[in-house]
């Protein structure tokens, strides 16, 4: 509750607010993903639209072998920024 006080024969002072708060808005990184180096364990950054069986898909790695290198509460939810381990891939 804001209480506003006159001043005795003089103009008020209209009372003066704190500025908003401000929130950093974080958007992926556009351009292709990237390529796979086979036979080397790889950091994956998830990106929008990406799913769990794509990102197997093309890396040459089960879901499971995803799954095995990052432990997770869900298995069925990425989150964009997500930082995923990538097992190398077995010829």
């Amino acid at each position: 509750m804001a209480l506003l006080l006159a001043a005795c024969g003089g103009a008020s002072v209209p009372p003066t607010l704190p500025p908003a708060p401000t929130f950093a808005v974080v958007t992926a990184t556009p351009g292709p993903p990237p390529v796979p180096t086979p036979g080397e364990r790889q950091r994956y950054v998830v990106r929008e639209g990406d799913t769990l069986s794509g990102i197997a898909a093309r890396f040459g790695v089960s879901e499971e072998a995803i799954l095995e290198e990052n432990p997770r509460s869900d298995p069925n939810r990425l989150l964009v920024g997500e930082e995923l381990m990538i097992p190398a891939a077995q010829p």
